[in-house]
């Protein structure tokens, strides 16, 4: 979210009535519900017994650990609210500080500094949020403190609102305010967006308010869940926002947890505040202890998606650190610094031509020379996309702007122009599943080894055509046993689109199946699952050979280095995989089996 298009000052909305804060309010707290990774099963069981169970274990662990921000010294500001109120400097009424906080005390005669006079107490904001009158999707909410460590709110995410580790992070920004994008690429972009989240498993992360990109992306999700069946899951759509900066934020305040808060969107009364996006599934609202200033999430949202990208995920034998991409629309100054830290920090940028804008300008030049993109250059194209505001730009200005630009484009291995129709690219998933594998070909991987972590970027994704398209092309020749890691993670995983494709590009399955590879397969399927049970009848005819069996890794299971490592003591052509449309099942000694069903 960009700060600068929306920053109000500390004005307060007319009528905020946030129910008086006290301490004596604050009791232990119950726990967030843990929310079903598809949003027809948290449907069904959203108030089941179980639900009641999961708030009683987590009220010991929302007080410790999530809190919020509280002004504890009033201190009357020169500037009135928008109804004419006194205010103190932090933007909050007189009424609306806890009563030692108006008292006469030792903070008397000092100025206001949040450092010295803001302090943390247990959250009183939490919970699931309904909005009301628009439908009946529920989603989850917390207000936390600026100061939250990224490792608490990740364990809040995935550990108690029961969020799947994520295969990719996706972090939208661009223009806070509201803007025009043409039909066909607004079309464009929805479509491939939730393509990319859905497919993948990915996390999508904005601002959470109902305007500008983020206004965007609900719309891409509302859109997805209006054509889509309840099998193909929830897109996880994260929104980041300021605490006080939400219009209509006293619905969400319940100390004891809203399950359900109810939450009421006005744009028509938000004044400078704005409201919460309905079409989001998650929301964190960062707490500074103030009012009415924009901004404030932007350091915890930095850190968190730092923190995330850093996490390892292990599926399948096969264990990748989350890959994260930055996807830009339109935007103002706040945006530029935005991609300007990503680009710093060697996350991969997908820049939105036609969006308007920053977008646009960076968009114009990324082809250029370094040597042509000139500071006259860069006025001539920011008086064309922000003709507005084009008079306030000042000539230092358009010098820090023509440097931040030439070091943005200077990594053009992070920097993706998707351009709607051209060049060959034919939807936004694509273009950002194209950026993150350029970009880990020049960034901690080389040789072999880089073209290994794109494969396990792909088979994480479930993304066979990128698969085919950018990994299995004449530039690089894979050896039969360098498929062996990947074809294990593949049937574990059940993608058989995968299998075919290893059995496609050389893979021998009579030097593929081992006692180890079987054994490691026995451990690592499901229980439950067909392939599983074909396996526990072959193993069961060797007896001492499984019990003999060495301990196999955890991780990634590792590639045959010779041609003789112990074989099935059966004959290999009646050791079969079928490849069937959207099942991988082994077939054994004529018994062709059926789908894998592994839930």
């Amino acid at each position: 979210m960009e700060p600068a298009a929306l920053k109000a000052g500390s004005k307060q909305e007319d009528g905020f009535g946030v129910q008086p804060r006290r301490v004596a309010d604050l009791g232990r707290v119950p726990s967030l519900q843990r929310s079903s990774s598809s949003l027809c099963r948290s449907r069904r069981s959203q108030y089941a017994f179980s639900s009641c169970e999961k708030q009683e274990n987590l009220s010991s662990w929302i007080p410790e650990n999530i809190k919020k921000k509280e002004c504890m010294y009033f201190v009357e500001s020169s500037k009135l609210s928008d109804a004419g109120k006194v205010v103190c400097e932090c933007g909050y009424t007189r009424e609306q500080h806890l009563e030692e906080a108006i008292r006469p005390q030792a903070f008397q005669g000092n100025e206001w500094d949040p450092k010295k006079h803001v302090q943390e107490m247990p959250t009183d904001a939490f919970g699931d949020i309904v909005f009301t009158g628009l439908s009946q999707k529920v989603g989850k909410y917390v207000r936390l403190s600026q100061d939250t460590p990224s490792s608490v709110t990740y364990q809040l995410m995935t550990q108690h609102w029961g969020l799947d580790v994520p295969n990719l992070l996706i972090s939208v920004t661009g223009g806070a305010k509201d803007f025009n994008m043409k039909p066909r690429l607004k079309s464009v972009f929805r479509r491939g967006l939730v393509k990319v989240a859905q497919t993948t498993g990915a996390w999508i992360i904005t601002g959470g308010s109902h305007t500008g990109v983020m206004k965007q992306v609900g719309e891409a999700v509302r859109d997805f869940s209006l054509s889509s069946s309840c099998s193909e899951g929830e897109v996880v759509t994260i929104g980041i926002a300021t605490w006080g900066t939400v219009h209509n934020r006293e619905g969400l305040v319940h100390p004891m947890g809203g399950f359900p808060a109810e939450y009421i969107m006005d744009e028509e009364g938000q004044g400078h505040l704005t409201c919460l996006d309905s079409n989001h599934s998650h929301f964190i609202l960062v707490d500074d202890g103030t009012h009415g200033r924009y901004g404030v999430e932007i350091p915890l949202r930095s850190k968190l998606e730092k923190f995330i990208s850093e996490q390892t995920k292990e599926r399948g034998g096969v264990a990748i650190k989350i890959p994260i991409v930055c996807v830009v629309l339109e935007g103002g100054p706040g945006t530029l610094h935005t991609i300007y830290n990503a680009i710093t920090h060697g996350t991969p940028c997908v820049v939105v031509e036609g969006s308007g804008r920053v977008a646009d300008v960076i968009a114009q030049v990324a082809g250029l020379p370094i040597s042509e993109i000139t500071i006259a250059l860069i006025q001539q194209k920011l008086a064309v996309f922000f003709q507005e505001m084009f008079e306030t730009f000042t000539e230092g200005t358009i010098v820090e702007w023509t440097k931040k630009i030439q070091d943005i484009v200077r990594r053009r291995q992070l920097l993706t122009i998707f351009r709607e129709g051209k060049d060959g690219q034919q939807d936004v998933d694509v273009a950002i599943l194209q950026a993150l594998l350029k970009a880990s070909r020049s960034h901690d991987h080389f040789g072999h080894e880089n073209w290994d972590h794109q494969l396990k970027l792909a088979v994480a994704w479930n993304r066979v055509d990128i698969a085919r398209s950018e990994i299995f092309t004449d530039e690089r020749q894979w050896k039969p046993s360098e498929l062996h890691p990947m074809m294990t993670a593949a049937l574990i995983s059940n993608k058989p689109e995968f299998v075919k494709l290893f059995l496609e590009n050389g893979l021998r399955l009579k030097e593929f199946v081992t006692w180890d590879t079987l054994l490691y397969l026995y451990k690592n399927l499901d229980p439950s699952c067909l392939f599983h049970c074909k396996l526990q009848k072959v193993l069961a005819e060797e007896p001492e050979r499984v019990a003999c069996a060495p301990a196999l890794p955890a991780l990634l299971y590792p590639r045959p280095r010779s041609s003789d490592r112990p074989r099935l003591l059966l004959p290999v052509p009646h050791i079969k995989l079928n490849v069937r449309a959207g099942n991988v099942a082994p077939a054994r000694r004529g018994l062709h089996a059926g789908p894998l069903l592994c839930p």
